[in-house]
């Protein structure tokens, strides 16, 4: 019998398979899906396919393109393909990183195409299409007896607590980028002395706690009374705190009018241990988002401040700052909040500074006013999936479409998606020979509903510029940002997180532990 690792194959070698099978005179049968949980339904249609052909040819949905919504596939593609490949009426599977079944088909054109008695009377154009390829070359498309139907989807909206796979999915995720204790404590100490200089506005996280008093009077709205305010920086300040709390050093260059705003900037530089480098410019004030809440809930949100573009006189000034102090940061990061700093001359002009320099420069965007695209030649973005979506205006299409759309427009290094509580999937540049856009899923790694995911995509794109700097891959920098975030959304308010929180967190990983 042959063993299941031997049935998972790439598909070059299926298509030397099919070919074999071709001259043999032998029908090539092709079921196509997730297959996130293998049930009764799949073991019935699986027996039925293996009937009608010599060789049974399984095609499995990566990760990256399955459109079934947050948390879904459940069990990541390489447990799924070792599920398949367990079953004796499987001959071969093979991964699919495609959104449809289309490509493949017209690859490997199987004798038989395979799909479920559901498929039979439907609409679904995708499999219309599908059924339009195989018929076109003269192969058949037949449709399970399927008398007793199940749902992968069914099964994990009623059970889904009950499993654990996720962690499992951690675990693997390591296991494969050689991600443990040891290797994370030794990143952790290459952080110490890495330079980066952050560009951004100056932005304000106000928290005005409340105790609420119930209804108005006078009209059906919440009344509260302030007990208590705090302030943090947030933004740009936010990264350069987060990178000097793991052992960086940060410059933060803004431009910001001089008076009570700059005082409050450099206060909070000074406490959190970055530097501060302020271009001035009395048309530019502090940014405050003011967030009001009760008993540790935030009701209302309020945004202080006026987006304005820059002069020209302050363009040419950031852009005299950022090619001196490049000389002597390790990295230059560029965080657009949408409130007018990042005109052309100055997104235009960072690419060119830091190619020049010689210094890699990470992008993110934290606005739906503005697009991640207008960053050129990134060695990093970080952009959430809402933010991708905006910048291609476009809420149909696959991930995986419009990740490789990306890196066509922008030609950047790197591109981790952000998930937010569905966690992250970090791609890699489109393979050239094989056209195929290298993916990995890493799951959020915080427990429980995040208590306050303000900033938290700010000290994780903190964290992965310190771990790219220190010579890590994208998976691990991924990780370890990961990590910072996870804790950062554990508790209440802007602040960086700590090197002791940090590894504490780390010490109770169970992936970590091999």
């Amino acid at each position: 019998m042959t063993e299941p690792g031997g049935k998972v194959r790439r598909l070059e070698e299926m298509l030397e398979l099919r070919e074999a099978l071709r001259r043999e005179g032998k029908a090539l049968v092709q079921c196509h899906g997730c297959f996130d949980i293998v049930h009764p339904g799949h073991i019935r249609y699986l027996r039925f396919a293996k009937e009608q052909g010599a060789h049974l040819l399984v095609s499995v949905s990566a990760d990256a393109v399955v459109g079934k919504g947050p948390g879904r596939p459940f069990v990541h593609e390489d447990l799924r393909l070792e599920n398949l490949a367990a079953l004796e009426m499987v001959d071969s599977v093979v991964l699919d990183d495609n959104t449809w079944a289309g490509p493949i088909l017209e690859a490997l054109r199987p004798d038989v195409y395979v799909k479920g008695k559901e498929y039979e009377r439907g609409t679904d154009q995708r499999f219309l299409k599908e059924k339009q390829i195989v018929e076109a070359y003269g192969g058949r498309v037949l449709y399970s007896s399927g008398d007793v139907i199940y749902s992968s989807t069914f099964i994990l909206s009623q059970f889904m607590d009950r499993f654990h796979l996720e962690d499992e999915k951690v675990r693997l995720f390591c296991e494969r980028h050689g991600i443990d204790r040891v290797s994370v404590e030794a990143l952790l100490d290459r952080f110490r002395d890495k330079r980066v200089l952050v560009l951004g506005d100056a932005v304000v996280d106000h928290y005005v706690h409340c105790d609420a008093l119930g209804i108005a009077a006078e009209t059906p709205v919440l009344s509260v009374t302030p007990i208590r305010e705090v302030r943090y920086p947030g933004a740009g300040a936010l990264i350069c705190g987060q990178i000097a709390a793991l052992g960086g050093h940060a410059t933060f260059l803004t431009p910001l009018g001089q008076g009570a705003s700059a005082e409050e900037l450099a206060e909070m530089a000074s406490r959190q241990g970055f530097d501060l480098a302020m271009v001035p410019d009395d048309g530019r004030e502090m940014f405050t988002k003011t967030r009001y809440l009760v008993d540790e809930q935030k009701v209302f949100k309020v945004d202080h401040g006026r987006s304005a573009p820059l002069s020209t006189r302050t363009t040419d000034a950031v852009l005299l700052e950022i090619e001196s102090r490049l000389a002597e940061s390790d990295a230059l990061v560029c965080t657009d909040f949408g409130y007018g700093l990042f005109n052309a001359r100055i997104t235009d002009g960072v690419a060119q500074l830091a190619a020049a320099a010689g210094r890699p420069y990470y992008a993110d965007v934290s606005s739906r006013r503005v697009s991640v695209l207008k960053f050129r030649r990134p060695r990093l973005a970080t952009p959430t999936e809402e933010e991708l979506r905006f910048a291609f205006a476009d809420n149909e299409s696959g991930i995986s479409n419009l990740a490789s759309r990306y890196y066509r427009e922008t030609d950047a290094a790197n591109l981790i998606l952000t998930l937010g509580k569905r966690g992250t999937l970090i791609f890699g540049r489109p393979e050239a020979d094989a056209g195929r856009l290298p993916t990995d899923y890493l799951p959020s790694l915080a427990k429980g509903p995040a208590i306050d995911p303000v900033g938290a995509g700010d000290v994780f794109l903190a964290a992965a510029v310190l771990s790219d700097l220190a010579g890590a891959p994208m998976a691990q920098a991924a990780y370890l940002a990961s990590c910072v975030a996870a804790v950062h959304v554990g508790t209440l308010g802007n602040d960086p997180v700590g090197g002791v929180d940090l590894v504490e967190f780390l010490k109770h990983r169970p992936e970590l532990a091999r």
